[in-house]
């Protein structure tokens, strides 16, 4: 009895063992397939799905005084301009794809922050749909905001793309192409919803809400002609807070806000522009509308550049103009509010002469001047209290991508 329990045991161990070994040679092979697949599948993201890209800038520049236009004074600076950035776009298909950018501004500490992070899919009739954070498409240039490379100046025409408060938002838009005989035009469609920090323009945190915009632009291989409008509106925007002395004791006794907070306001913002660029001309223009309800300021600008290639140098000059035109809608702000309210009355033209130097593809060098001058009785937008009546910058600015 005890030697047939012992051999039933050995011949179920080596029959056990059997079924084992064939599993595992099975687990093992199919454990093969799979790491063989995987590492196909790396190396086709590596050669042709996923494509990484950087642009960095560096400049310097300084001021005649201390205004602030750009953020210069006489105390030079070498971060209102510089700016590291790197893109990955992950496009497993034709169809799909998914990109993130981060920029790192010298003038924010370097601190990196997501410009855009979306995914997008476009569909057979060429309608492309995108989703996440994007560029808020108000300028004929909002795609390339921080490419420097991707731009004829040193800067990018204060009185038009500084202005704004917010550069992304996060929503969905739509593109469209309509391809003709030798053009072509892009309709675009947006929505969505951005915060709004106190280092934006507006120098008050809060919000933009209910953004709807449409894009349309016409193009062929020299002309582009672009036209946007957009609307939404500011909701919760607080304002930095301030002691004063109301007592005129010497101890500062109550907070103010700089300026009345703002509960909900709507507001537009239209852009026009037109650009022919040559193998020897530039010539390019935008002008803009910002409409905005209560004591926020109304404004126009616009541009108007030119410029010459000589192979890889092109001299450029360029003429802007920025003012509001609500003044008489902040007369009824009183005590410290009508005091402070004065930044947001301002009128100032500008004028640039400049030059850029492709050193080799993906690198160049630019050097720009700007006067900005006719203030008026206004800071010129710029530094509050500033009590000049124009500034000059220099700068050097080197854009690279690689």
């Amino acid at each position: 009895m005890q030697k047939t329990i012992i051999t039933t045991a050995i011949i179920a161990a080596i029959t056990s063992s059997s079924v084992h070994a064939s599993d595992t040679t099975e687990d093992v092979a199919q454990l093969q397939q799979q790491v063989t697949a995987l590492s196909s599948l790396v190396a086709n993201i590596n050669k042709n799905t996923v494509h990484v890209s950087g642009f960095a800038s560096g400049a310097f520049g300084i001021a005649n005084n201390d205004a602030g236009y750009a953020g210069y004074t006489t105390d030079g600076s070498y971060h209102e301009d510089s700016l590291f950035g790197v893109q990955a776009t992950f496009k497993p298909s034709k169809q799909f794809e998914a990109a993130i950018q981060l920029v790192a501004k010298g003038e924010l500490d370097w601190a990196p922050k997501v410009t855009s992070a979306y995914i997008g899919y476009t569909f057979d009739n060429a309608l492309k749909l995108r989703a996440g954070k994007l560029r808020l498409p108000l300028f004929m240039l909002s795609d390339y905001l921080d490419l420097g490379y991707a731009q004829p100046w040193a800067r990018s025409p204060e009185e038009v793309y500084g202005r704004v408060p917010i550069t992304s938002f996060t929503g969905i838009d739509a593109n469209y192409e309509i391809e003709l005989d030798d053009s072509y035009i892009n309709l675009q469609a947006f929505t969505g919803n951005e915060e709004m920090s106190d280092e934006s323009s507006a120098g008050g945190a809060g919000s933009v809400e209910d953004i709807v915009g449409l894009v349309t632009s016409w193009y062929d291989d020299y002309w582009t002609v672009r036209a946007s409008y957009t609307v939404a509106t500011v909701k919760d925007v607080n304002f930095s807070k301030m002691l004063i002395d109301t007592n005129q004791d010497g101890i500062p006794d109550t907070t103010i806000s700089i300026l009345p907070d703002i509960d909900s306001e709507s507001g537009s913002y239209a852009s026009f522009g037109i650009r022919y660029e040559d193998e020897n001309w530039l010539v390019m223009g935008e002008a803009t509308q910002t409409r905005v309800d209560g004591y926020f300021s109304d404004s126009n600008a616009g541009y108007v550049t030119l410029g010459y290639h000589l192979n890889q140098v092109m001299p450029y000059v360029s003429l802007a103009r920025l003012e509001t035109v609500d003044n008489e809608e902040r007369e009824s702000l009183t005590g410290m509010h009508k005091i402070t309210s004065q930044s947001l009355t301002y009128q100032r033209n500008a004028y640039s002469i400049g030059t850029r130097w492709d050193i080799q593809p993906g690198l160049a060098m630019k050097f720009d001047v700007t006067y900005a001058t006719k203030f008026g009785d206004t800071d010129g937008g710029l530094t509050t209290g500033n009590g000049e009546d124009s500034t000059t910058v220099f700068t050097v600015k080197v854009d690279a991508t690689f």
